[in-house]
């Protein structure tokens, strides 16, 4: 049987490197915000529109509209590629997450205040018949299927592009005491992401970190974003670090 680490090894190729904190770094979610910001507007904006939002961010990849890890993320759960296809950018997309947790699951625990008792699903923004395909996808994999939970549900407020709300997700139980990691495949402006962690927190949970396997980044926003795009892809992406340690960038 083929390992996670055979398969997302060969993908670093596809993957860009998340900056370590710095200078031009937004705290949060590693994006790049405007000048003499230390939060990108993004991060201000639905980290102010909810309770209880989670300031630790772990993105694994950075990646550009289009890209071939867009392509991953965006078309393993659409539909609209046949069965095959979908089936091939599921494992790829899941080995991604699984390697990355196995290599860093220290370093996000010690950031983060320590270790998670589960790991849950940032469900999708919209009613859907079935189980979400992340959750199909993690549940590939044995180590991640032991730790994983459905702990959200969709809930009755809007939540979308910079729109944030604490009720836009329900908790499917009572959680105090229990510390959860927070999983997504995209993180664009985080509204949805933080929507679920602030519902997650408000049942009591602690939100150790958002782990997003692709953080989006718009080189054309500005030439800020230009820059940092530019700088990020000029470095060699490793799954042996990540945003949470220093890296040289050259």
């Amino acid at each position: 049987m083929t390992s996670v680490a055979e398969i997302a090894i060969p993908l670093t190729g596809i993957c860009t490197t998340v900056p370590d904190p710095r200078a031009g770094v937004c705290l949060i979610c590693r994006g790049c915000p405007g000048p003499g910001y230390d939060v990108c507007y993004a991060c201000h904006h639905a980290t102010s529109q909810v309770s209880l939002p989670c300031s630790l961010v772990v993105p694994i990849s950075l990646y550009e509209i289009p890209s071939q890890l867009h392509k991953f993320l965006r078309h393993y759960k659409s539909g609209k590629y046949p069965a095959a296809y979908q089936n091939d950018f599921s494992v790829r997309v899941v080995s991604i997450l699984a390697y990355f947790v196995m290599k860093h699951t220290e370093c996000i625990a010690t950031s983060g205040g320590g270790m998670w008792d589960l790991m849950t699903t940032v469900p999708s923004s919209k009613p859907q018949i079935g189980v979400h395909a992340l959750v199909t996808a993690i549940q590939r994999v044995g180590a991640l299927r032991k730790q994983y939970e459905p702990l959200l549900r969709l809930g009755s407020r809007p939540v979308g592009h910079l729109q944030a709300n604490d009720r836009a997700f329900d908790a499917t139980q009572r959680l105090e005491g229990t510390r959860v990691l927070l999983i997504d495949d995209t993180y664009t402006t985080g509204a949805t992401a933080q929507s679920a962690a602030s519902a997650l927190a408000i049942a009591g949970a602690t939100v150790v970190a958002i782990l997003p396997i692709g953080r989006v980044i718009n080189p054309s926003f500005n030439q800020e974003n230009k820059d940092y795009w530019e700088r990020q892809r000029r470095m060699p992406f490793s799954f042996d670090t990540c945003c949470l340690e220093s890296v040289d960038a050259g």
